[in-house]
């Protein structure tokens, strides 16, 4: 007679597996019902990664769709024009400054970096001014960006230094500022290099309301400037400005102006996401040690994934793990 409980050699071990085998598919199907579903970028949060990739590139961006502020719909147009600051026999010092609220700005150089600079307001020469000056009636900067490029002829010769920064209008007064000044209070500046400089342009909050092109801005408009200091005297050097600019028509060239609102895409979280990301996004001036870091991380991560890829998993995957940790002790 078989035991109402018995069951053949072996089998007990194929019901553990069949009930271990069950449990993990339900396991599985559980996890797979619990995922959390993925949620699409919202139309605003498109328009303001458009308007950050502008803000890097004006020159190569394009303008969100309905505009970036609110208030009225006016037109927009991207300009691109070159100045070339004074390098007499005695010059080695300099800056050029441009507030995109009015599309004007200031230019000046000097023998000497200390010395006080006197300049006026110009639009002469700056970008779309003479298309500007012809139709604009009111206008409110988009995005704009100086680069300050060293002459070929300068590239045996190369010293001094540049700065970089964005700031209000306040911090420029003619017969007071000095491009020393412009060097204390820049967002930070380095030896000049063969290279171009970078300086980038954000808006403050006065900037998203419009104001008369070309008229004395007001103080607390954002500007961008890019300075520079004991450059060769006799050497070209060349500033390049790329602006984009919301402009409405003057009513007396027969243009009827749109009617149309601007949908604002909340521009001030754009430029805190930028800055939180990295504060230094708006210009191409690095230190020397966060320079090399940079590169020491690249190369670090770089040969621990070949180790990974050779089979020494144990030696790759310590290295991945130490590498920002032990950065900060190698650039002390």
């Amino acid at each position: 007679m078989i035991p109402p409980q018995w069951s053949p050699p072996g089998h007990e071990v194929y019901l553990m597996a069949k009930s271990k085998s069950k449990t993990q598919k339900q396991k599985k199907a559980g996890k797979k019902g619990t995922r959390a579903p993925r949620i699409a970028k919202s139309p605003v949060q498109n328009l303001q990664m458009r308007y950050a990739q502008l803000l890097h590139a004006p020159d190569n961006g394009t303008v969100p769709q309905g505009g970036v502020y609110g208030g009225e719909l006016g037109n927009f147009r991207t300009f691109v024009s070159t100045l070339t600051p004074s390098t007499g026999a005695t010059i080695n010092s300099g800056f050029l400054a441009f507030c995109p609220a009015t599309g004007n700005g200031y230019i000046a150089s000097s023998a000497g970096s200390a010395a006080p600079l006197t300049f006026a307001l110009l639009n002469t020469g700056y970008p779309g001014a003479t298309y500007l000056n012809a139709n604009a009636a009111k206008s409110r900067g988009i995005a704009a960006k100086l680069e300050l490029i060293p002459s070929a002829a300068s590239i045996t010769n190369i010293t001094g230094e540049s700065a970089v920064g964005v700031t209000t209008g306040f911090s420029f007064a003619s017969g007071v500022t000095t491009v020393d000044h412009l060097f204390d209070i820049s967002k930070a500046y380095g030896p000049l290099q063969r290279r171009t400089v970078r300086s980038s342009w954000f808006p403050s909050g006065l900037d998203s309301t419009y104001s008369t092109y070309n008229t004395t801005p007001s103080e607390d408009f954002n500007w961008v400037y890019v300075a520079y200091r004991g450059w060769p005297v006799n050497t070209p050097i060349s500033i390049r400005i790329s602006y984009v600019v919301e402009y409405t028509v003057k009513n007396t060239i027969g243009i009827p102006p749109t009617g149309l609102l601007s949908t604002p895409i909340h521009h001030e979280e754009v430029i805190q996401a930028l800055q939180k990301s990295d504060p230094h996004w708006h210009h191409s001036l690095m230190d020397e040690a966060k320079e090399m870091g940079h590169g020491l991380l690249s190369d670090v991560g770089v040969f621990a994934r070949h180790m990974l890829r050779s089979g020494l998993s144990s030696l790759g995957s310590r290295m991945l793990k130490q590498a920002p940790k032990a950065l900060p002790l190698l650039l002390a």
